[in-house]
């Protein structure tokens, strides 16, 4: 049993705790941060005056609250590291006190808006998840909605639509819970975006009926609140479901009734639109107006400085010059976009934020997050993951590219052992000798011999000349045809017309490219024929493109021997591969086909080949 002067020393004690509790105690909340905040936002003065004011504060959490602003402001002129140290800073504040997670709230949050405007959404992800349990131990229900659509947005930026899903309707509980009619309005909004985000990445049409619902529901609340944001954000959201429904014109409607309520210093929102309507403009085949928005686009999309959203730019821009023709504008826009994409979307940052997620989860059961300490040994090893991947990467690469120049090597090679049917000579020479023995006159003889050395000259030089001009191509098929009449007389007859609108002494077209398919009709198309054989070949100009057709009255593909089949398939080859040749070096869409003759008997050839100039190619 305690003595009496043993009983007093512990009330002395105890109370002496108490005092000294008391005394040092610091408080949880700034009482001065909302109503200086409030006051900034009404006046015209920097805020530096206020955030000055806080920092003079005997109130630690006022100081941090200074902090916190300073990293806002810091963050929205993009200097992130300014941003950082103040952030460090108030973090430090709070965790000296024994206010526990709930004090940290906004300050997780601008870590994870700073982490995102980066482009390091794992390192978002991982505020994310603090700020959802930082919301949790504050009972802060707004917040807690705001987390998982944070949540949701992220998982969805790494390319895992389905997860992301899930905790965008972990939020939906939340909305009777938050008293205020705006906040209520942006969580329904948010919803509303992450549902159409998932339509587009897996086409759930639930998903974009869901999208539509919430979207209704913001408008509603935000006319009646007559909130602005929240209505152009609506507005903004009602327009991208009705383009995925392919009502463009709607779209285009609501579109423009989101800028009308969008604020002009909303980089991101005003970036959004710009990129809608550039794209919407482009289905529309309204180029010119299309490359104004995409332009507007990429200009609010640097201004922001988030680099996901400076891709996006640059993509809308590559889309339009691929969509208009411009392919140099859109090459130099697509390396720019993928030079960022690859930055912040690599498969290895996707498990990132898996390991992330289930480590909020067993945070939570426990709550606390210690074991996020480990993340530097994880980062470590995806370091090294990436470096391999990289290494591999390069490897491949390599690889094809090797693979593609020994194809082009093979079909080169191939070519030039098939310029031309070796019979034809061998054939035309005992045509010419049967001439001669004939009787003939020497003067024709001597013709015949010219227009035989030369086409034995054009046949042989073709092998490492590429390009013929038109003018050239027809002199060349015009003695190799009358060389071919000496063989079949009066078998058949021929026509080669050039549009007046080509210029044949400049215009190009690869050379021998369809000698083989004239070839097929003599030989073979009018065989054992009893009527007079024509064929026809044009030149055309059509847009930016050169159609050439050749044209018979011969058998048809229909009474095609096994033999012709063989000829046939040999012209075919020869051109695909001229044509596969083209592509590669030029980046054109050559292309041809053969068909029966609709009008009447025999066969048609379609060529289409890219309008080629002299002064366009080198050699």
């Amino acid at each position: 049993m305690l003595s009496p002067t043993n009983n007093y020393k512990l009330i002395f004690t105890a109370l002496l705790i108490i005092i000294v509790n008391a005394t040092y105690a610091q408080p949880c909340n700034c009482p001065e941060y909302p109503a200086m905040k409030a006051a900034w936002e009404s006046s015209e003065e920097e805020s530096g005056i206020f955030i000055e004011k806080l920092r003079a504060s005997a109130n630690k959490i006022c100081i941090g609250k200074s902090h916190e602003w300073l990293a806002e402001d810091f963050l929205e002129r993009n200097s992130f590291d300014t941003a950082e140290i103040n952030l460090q800073k108030a973090e430090s504040i709070y965790k000296q006190g024994r206010c526990g997670d709930s004090v940290l709230l906004s300050t997780y949050k601008i870590w994870a808006g700073l982490y995102y405007t980066k482009g390091d959404f794992a390192k978002a992800q991982e505020y994310a998840f603090k700020m959802l349990q930082s919301a949790e131990a504050a009972g802060n229900m707004y917040e807690q909605a705001n987390s998982y659509t944070m949540i949701a947005q992220l998982l969805n930026q790494a390319g895992q639509a389905d997860k992301g899903i899930i905790y965008a309707r972990n939020a939906i509980p939340f909305i009777k819970k938050i008293e205020q009619a705006s906040k209520q309005a942006d969580i329904i909004g948010k919803i509303s975006k992450r549902y159409l985000w998932h339509y587009q990445d897996t086409k759930t049409k639930t998903s974009l009926d869901s999208s539509e619902l919430f979207s209704m529901q913001q408008l509603a609340i935000a006319r009646k609140i007559s909130r602005k944001s929240s209505i152009a954000f609506a507005f903004a959201n009602l327009e991208g479901i009705a383009w995925e429904r392919g009502d463009l014109k709607k779209a285009l409607q609501l579109l423009d009734s989101s800028f009308q309520y969008t604020d002009t210093s909303s980089y991101d929102n005003l970036g959004t639109n710009y990129y809608d309507k550039a794209d919407i403009l482009v289905e529309l085949k309204q180029y010119a107006e299309a490359k104004k928005m995409a332009d507007s686009c990429l200009y609010y999309r640097l201004k922001s400085g988030n680099p996901a959203f400076i891709a996006e730019g640059y993509e809308i821009l590559a889309r339009v010059g691929r969509e208009s023709g411009n392919y140099t504008m859109a090459y130099e826009n697509k390396e720019k976009e993928r030079a960022i994409t690859d930055s912040i979307r690599h498969t290895d940052k996707i498990k990132t934020v898996n390991e992330l997620e289930q480590k909020y989860n067993k945070a939570k059961n426990e709550k606390t997050i210690k074991e996020l300490a480990q993340q530097r040994r994880i980062y470590l090893l995806l370091a090294v993951a990436g470096l391999l991947a990289l290494i591999g990467l390069v490897f491949f690469i390599r690889q094809q590219t090797l693979r593609n120049k020994q194809r082009v090597l093979e079909t080169e090679q191939r070519l030039n052992r098939a310029r031309m049917n070796p019979h034809f000579f061998f054939n035309a020479l005992s045509s010419l000798q049967s001439f001669a023995l004939e009787g003939n006159d020497g003067k024709s003889i001597a013709t015949n011999l010219s227009k035989f050395s030369h086409i034995m000259r054009e046949t042989l030089e073709s092998t490492y000349k590429e390009y013929v001009t038109i003018e050239q191509e027809n002199d060349f098929l015009r003695e190799y045809l009358e060389l071919q009449k000496i063989r079949f007389p009066q078998k058949f007859s021929y026509a080669i017309t050039i549009a007046e609108n080509i210029e044949p002494e400049d215009s190009l077209i690869p050379s021998m490219i369809l000698q083989p398919f004239i070839e097929n009709s003599i030989e073979h198309g009018f065989a054992g024929i009893n009527y007079p054989g024509h064929i026809a070949i044009s030149f055309e100009k059509e847009g930016n493109d050169l159609q050439v057709k050749i044209i018979d009255n011969g058998k048809g593909l229909s009474h095609v021997t096994k033999e012709d089949s063989e000829h046939i398939s040999r012209a075919s080859q020869i051109i695909k591969d001229r044509i596969y040749l083209l592509n590669i070096k030029l980046k054109t869409k050559a292309s041809f086909s053969i068909e029966n003759n609709s009008n009447e008997r025999g066969v048609a050839v379609f060529i289409k080949l890219p309008l080629l100039y002299k002064e366009n190619i080198k050699g």
